[in-house]
């Protein structure tokens, strides 16, 4: 007679924030029969009672990449089973669905985490256990993740009965895949449907010819985003009742800042002055680019509503001006003060500049708008450090932090000690 094991596999995968649960149940015999039952998949749940002698395998699986060279991980904990015979388990994975390419024997421990698995991945896990004399059961239940994370934006468009196009922009880590999809003919993906990386896809909306409104929804990798459009009886039939305003936007320059200003819906696209006109109602949403050597700063009036540097979403009730102001880089500028012979150097982070007696070195350089910068002096054998000059802005000897919201110059004062 052989004695069986109950096998719970439960994984938890976190995509933003957002948790999925999957859940299985297996019989596991320790000569590999192996019988599925209550098979379940259900989202925010743990199963809170388990039965005796059952091994809970749970999976957090982390993303956590915002930049190049980093990895996700799998950690993986459950419950010591009370069999004196089970020995350890082990857990396989792979890139491909049944394919496992790599296992790893944790042994008879209750948690092991796996690292180093490749950004934009996708990984397949399975497990087993094993007894003391090292049969092993069939693998459980299968389950993956994928490590890329996606953002879109818009989420929602909205479009009259005669349709046109959009567009819609992805962000995603570099070396992920996506695809474009469209599960309706009246929505066409006009761009390539694939792409790696952040992008943008553009679509377009076919008429309807149909009295009532109708709502679909197309994904770009595991986002989505819903088309709604009025049917005819929705709009007036004296198309000339119908309001248009004009919604107009100024690029405005700090220190000879440059920038485009761009709409989802391209009718606007410009880097110095340019309008267009919406129907009354709808809504606008507008995107600043900074040039090279300059940083957005954000959006003007206050009374538009949008704060930040994102995208500026303006409803047309009447005619509306938005300025976008950018900024230039500003230069810093280091001087290097002897007096009685002293001497010493000044270093900045960030991006080294190095300044040293008689001005000698790299004494100047450009910084982004509002960037922090700190300053440090070191001053040579035989001289100390009287002070930064202008005094207000950095008082006393101690490192000087700047903010490059203009043109500085700064002055680093060094002496020889005066003898009594």
């Amino acid at each position: 007679m052989h004695h069986g094991i109950h096998l719970a596999f439960e994984v938890m995968i976190v995509y933003n924030h957002i948790k999925f649960w999957s859940f299985k149940e297996i019989d596991i015999d320790m000569q590999n029969r192996l019988i599925y039952k209550n098979v379940k998949c259900n989202y925010h749940r743990v199963k809170k009672s388990m039965p005796l002698f059952v091994l809970i395998f749970f999976c957090a699986i982390s993303l956590i990449l915002p930049s190049e060279g980093d990895c996700a991980q799998a950690t993986f904990t459950w419950d010591k089973n009370t069999e004196t015979y089970v020995a350890g388990y082990k857990i396989y994975y792979g890139n491909s669905s049944g394919l496992y390419n790599w296992s790893i024997d944790v042994g008879n421990v209750t948690k092991y985490t796996i690292t180093g698995l490749a950004e934009g991945s996708t990984y397949y896990f399975a497990a087993t256990a094993y007894d003391t004399s090292k049969k092993e059961s069939k693998h459980s239940s299968e389950v993956s993740f994928n490590s890329c994370t996606y953002t879109i934006s818009p989420t929602t468009a909205k479009f009259d009965p005669q349709g046109g196009t959009g567009t819609v922009r992805i962000s995603t880590q570099k070396s992920c895949n996506w695809t474009a999809t469209s599960g309706v003919p009246w929505i066409t993906i006009n761009s390539s449907n694939k792409g790696t990386g952040s992008g943008e896809v553009s679509y377009s909306v076919t008429t309807n010819s149909k009295n009532s409104s109708r709502s679909a929804s197309f994904t770009i990798g595991h986002s989505i985003c819903t088309v709604n459009q009025a049917g005819h009886t929705q709009i007036s039939k004296d198309a000339s009742s119908i309001k248009e305003y004009m919604v107009k936007v100024t690029i405005k320059q700090k220190n000879k800042g440059s920038g485009v200003v761009k709409s989802y819906d391209r009718k606007i696209d410009c880097g110095d002055v340019c309008f267009s006109n919406y129907k009354q109602k709808s809504t606008v949403t507008l995107y600043a680019t900074p040039g090279s050597g300059s940083t957005f700063i954000g959006w003007a009036p206050a009374t538009l509503g949008c704060e930040g540097t994102g995208p500026c979403m303006i409803s047309v009730d009447k005619i509306k001006k938005v300025q976008a102001i950018f900024a230039g880089d500003y230069e810093l500028k280091l001087v290097t003060v002897s007096k009685n012979g002293g001497a010493g150097r000044v270093t900045s982070s960030p991006w080294a500049l190095d300044c040293k007696s008689g001005n000698d070195g790299k004494c100047d350089g450009t910084y982004r708008y509002n960037r922090d910068v700190t300053l440090t002096s070191y001053a040579s054998p035989g001289s100390i450090f009287v002070g930064w000059r202008p005094e207000k802005l950095c008082p006393g000897t101690g490192k000087c932090t700047i903010a490059m919201d203009r043109k500085r110059i700064i002055k680093a004062v060094f002496s020889k000690p005066i003898k009594d």
